[in-house]
């Protein structure tokens, strides 16, 4: 019995650090993975921004074109509205030759800092920061005057 007891001890004490050295070993790859999923969160959420972004500007050329009213004066601004405090490049609108169907395509893009991967320095293909770019597509009415009221037959 006494035996027994000494053994379980012997045991016990030379398990003792185990769980210190498996803490040890696997701590940076939690944090790692922890950063890394953040990171990516972020990135999502500055893609959903940037989206939104593009899309201002392109209903912002849609209705400068059909000459509706609108609360912006410029595609700058129209774009910038909903940034969310993501610092933009430059936006850019571009548009087909004029046709039936013709159409704009506002482009947005960012430089985005990531967190985890700067950390992980010398690594080949780990970026510290990324390119992000968004686009949103907005036809032109095909005619001024049927967008306006004369696609109803009223007057």
């Amino acid at each position: 019995m006494i035996a027994q007891r000494l053994r379980q001890q012997r045991r016990v004490r030379s398990r003792r650090g185990v769980a210190a050295v498996e803490l040890a070993a696997l701590l940076p790859l939690i944090l790692f993975m922890s950063m890394a999923s953040i990171d990516f969160s972020r990135v999502v959420y500055a893609l959903v921004t940037l989206q939104n972004c593009a899309r201002n500007g392109a209903l912002y050329e849609f209705n400068s074109a059909a000459g509706f009213g609108s609360t912006y004066t410029s595609l700058t601004q129209a774009v910038t509205a909903d940034s969310g405090g993501l610092t933009l490049n430059t936006p850019t609108a571009s548009s087909p030759g004029l046709a039936t169907n013709n159409y704009v395509t506002v482009t947005v893009s960012c430089q985005f800092s990531l967190l985890s991967l700067p950390a992980v320095q010398g690594l080949p293909g780990l970026p510290g920061s990324l390119t992000l770019t968004q686009s949103s597509t907005m036809p032109y009415p095909a005619s001024i005057s049927l967008s306006i009221g004369g696609a109803g037959g009223g007057s």
